[in-house]
């Protein structure tokens, strides 16, 4: 696959430009950001891992590398995995800039050149929706965790008729998943600016039900989602009653879920 290094303000009317496809500017504007996110993150999976100097962390779709720069900043032993060589190739120009070393290795999620059971966390933020293949991503990641090992990924929701992995069409996230396919393949052929110009285009979408029976089928014993992990975090504050009210609620989770338009879950093998 070919990718582009051009820059976000030069797409038409894309809701979300390809992340592999960012520039070196917009990388360095949007670090801050991505450092927060990753602070956040870990956080919030800090009861269900250990102390970060012991933990060894993978994140799938790792880009530019600004995720595994904030993780190791914040004591974690984490690398990257990234297919596309323009992307890998502007995070090393990062880390060169920071004067940080980071390792992010070339492959895809449903084949990981990395050893069985090699880490204790792996994370994909906005990937899975990515993959060519869900099942077999879901595998390797079983594959590379180490028992009691956690995966934790957000993506596509198909609860929330608002979405931002296609422009032009409401209520995208309510459309049967076989019509999601066919217009994003249009799209991809006719209209690739309408998905960012991206090479791999949203085309897995989750709900609670279907997540929770893929995770669990590839032998992962524990399944959380959002309200799950979000009842355990201790930082939020006068927000964790209500939060730990609406985990304990089938109802309630459906209703907020219909919200937002990603989906977030914890795995633990």
């Amino acid at each position: 696959m070919t990718t582009s290094n051009r820059s976000t303000k030069d797409a038409p009317a894309a809701k979300c430009f390809a992340k592999e496809k960012f520039s070196f500017d917009d990388i360095l504007k949007g670090l801050p950001v991505k450092r927060d996110l990753s602070r956040k993150l870990l956080s919030r999976l800090a009861f269900l891992i250990s102390e970060p100097s012991k933990t060894a962390m993978l994140e799938i779709g790792a880009a530019q590398g600004e995720v595994v720069i904030a993780c190791q900043e914040l004591g974690y032993r984490c690398i990257g995995l990234e297919p596309f060589r323009m992307a890998r190739d502007t995070a090393k120009q990062l880390a060169d800039y920071l004067g940080v070393d980071i390792e992010i290795a070339g492959g895809v999620a449903e084949a990981m050149p990395f050893e069985t059971e090699s880490f204790d966390l792996v994370i994909a933020l906005s990937v899975i929706e990515h993959v060519a293949d869900v099942e077999k991503t879901f595998g390797e990641v079983y594959r590379v965790l180490k028992p009691g090992g956690v995966f934790c990924f957000n993506a596509a929701s198909s609860m929330c008729p608002k979405q931002a992995e296609i422009s032009g069409f409401p209520l995208f996230g309510w459309y049967p998943d076989p019509l999601k396919q066919k217009i994003i393949d249009w799209a991809k052929r006719n209209r690739p600016e309408l998905i960012g110009y991206t090479d791999t285009p949203a085309i897995n979408w989750f709900t609670s039900r279907k997540a929770r029976r893929l995770l669990l089928s590839h032998g992962f014993t524990k399944v959380l989602d959002r309200w799950d992990i979000f009842a355990e975090d201790v930082n939020m504050g006068r927000y964790r009653f209500p939060l730990r009210v609406i985990s304990r609620s089938r109802l309630l989770k459906y209703l907020a879920d219909v919200i937002f338009t990603t989906c977030s879950y914890a795995a633990v093998k």
